[in-house]
């Protein structure tokens, strides 16, 4: 156990794997245990499998996860990056995406066989009615003073569980988490783009581990060779009392137990940050003790009926809640999301025994398209761009000083050569003068009377001298 926890520590065990030991996803995984048990002939076969099939190594992390949870080892996991970055994008079109995400417009894209009752939206700040007629506000304030029953509001556009709010009314007033609000309160909350539906009255078996919550099932569905086919399955349950089903997503007790393709949940769950729970944190359910989900079939045609009318996008996970009857009641659909926890929640790859031919697939159309990115990676893919981009002016900027700088160098030498020149110019014309005055003395001794006078002697000199000359 010692030599265990020292590899654990030693993160050179998992770099030398091939493992990104500085990413979120393994920090949390290996605080939580989920990467204790190291199988390096496991990795070495994944890397084989990957290299194969996709023509490139990957980061074991989730293999390794997948493996400590599950007790499986299963080269075909996918890991999440290789997901969100290469495969989602060939198989989703992310430039309409936001289209399909607006929960209002659900019954008439999507038009799901049963849903959650809608009897008020809000879009653009225009009130409509469940017969799609926009109203005005007080005829929307009215809507909900008439309704009996518990409410759940929610924004139209946004995903995760944002925003959304129980609502009760009793004697002719609202109330959120228990303070009396109106129609003007719920509209400086949301602004404009919300819903509100009826509460379900969800199943006895799913409502058992936490009650508080409408739990629902999230369900992976796939548009491939043209078939709409079924992935995989797991539960979502709330926590601490919370009416969302992914409350505790960012505090790490979320709580996602994963559903066989018969409809059996599993023992063990397994939150976001890792953490796994044989009973719910909150209720101390035992999840041993939870019913198979009625006809699990129904559930699997429910979600390929849906996924008919999205045609932009192949590759959907879908929230189902069930209703107390047993019946699949759709909730929304989502278009992304962290597929390696879904695989690890639902103890099985993505694609399954499609994997292999998913790859080949994606690998092919990455060498012939360019993907379209999701909105967050496409937004990174532009501010590196733009880093590279201000970089390179940044660069530029220091080559021109640098010039400049020299350029100022340069004019100061220059200067100086100037400067020198003009003294030896000085110089020279000093020189030069002085030169003319002495010619100009000469001239004037050459053509002087005393020159004259003196020039026998001069001659006799000469010739004198060249006699000693000669005689030496």
């Amino acid at each position: 156990m010692e030599t265990m926890e020292a590899a654990r520590k030693d993160l050179t065990v998992y770099q030398e794997l091939g493992a990104k030991t500085n990413s979120a996803d393994f920090q949390r995984w290996l605080n939580a245990g989920l990467l204790n048990d190291i199988d390096e002939t496991f990795v070495t076969e994944t890397q084989k499998y990957w290299e194969n099939n996709y023509g490139k190594t990957v980061d074991p992390s989730l293999h390794l996860a997948y493996m400590n949870y599950t007790g499986k080892k299963d080269t075909r996991v996918i890991p999440g990056k290789i997901m969100r970055k290469e495969i989602l994008p060939v198989f989703n079109d992310y430039d309409i995406s936001t289209f399909y995400k607006d929960k209002n417009l659900y019954e008439i894209l999507i038009n799901p066989p049963r849903s959650a009752e809608t009897i008020l939206r809000n879009i653009d700040g225009t009130y409509f009615d469940s017969n799609n007629d926009s109203i005005d506000i007080i005829s929307a304030s009215q809507i909900l003073l008439n309704s009996h029953k518990d409410l759940i509001i929610k924004p139209s556009r946004s995903n995760n569980g944002n925003g959304i709010r129980k609502l009760t009314v009793q004697d002719e007033n609202i109330y959120l988490d228990g303070k009396t609000v109106t129609i003007h309160h719920l509209e400086e909350m949301y602004e404009k783009n919300f819903m509100v539906q009826k509460a379900i009255q969800q199943h006895t078996s799913m409502a058992a581990p936490h009650p508080a919550s409408v739990n629902t099932l999230r369900m992976v569905t796939f548009r491939w060779k043209n078939e709409i086919r079924y992935l995989l399955a797991f539960a979502r349950f709330g926590s601490n009392n919370d009416i969302r089903d992914n409350a505790g997503a960012h505090s790490g007790v979320d709580v996602r137990l994963g559903v066989t393709d018969s409809g059996e949940f599993f023992n063990l769950a397994v939150s976001q940050y890792g953490q796994t729970y044989t009973h719910h944190p909150t209720t101390g359910y035992c999840f041993a003790d939870l019913e198979p989900i009625p006809n699990f079939d129904e559930y699997k045609r429910f979600v390929k009926d849906c996924h008919k009318n999205i045609f932009h996008l192949n590759l959907i996970s879908w929230d189902i809640a069930i209703d107390y009857d047993g019946k699949p009641i759709f909730i929304e659909a989502n278009f992304a999301g962290t597929t390696n926890f879904y695989q690890i929640a639902a103890q099985k790859p993505m694609f399954g025994d499609l994997t292999d031919e998913v790859l080949e697939y994606v690998k092919n159309e990455l060498r012939t398209n360019k993907p379209k990115l999701m909105k967050k990676d496409r937004q990174k893919l532009e501010q590196k761009i733009e880093q590279k981009k201000l970089k390179k002016q940044q660069m530029q900027i220091q080559k021109l000083k640098q010039m400049q700088k020299e350029n100022v160098d340069l004019k100061k030498q220059n200067q100086k050569l100037k400067s020198s020149l003009e003294k030896k110019n000085n110089k020279l014309i000093t020189r030069k003068n002085e030169l003319e005055a002495e010619k100009e003395k000469y001239k004037k001794i050459v053509h002087s009377k005393s020159w004259r006078y003196t020039q026998p002697f001069r001659y006799l000199r000469k010739s004198i001298k060249k006699i000693i000359d000669v005689g030496t």
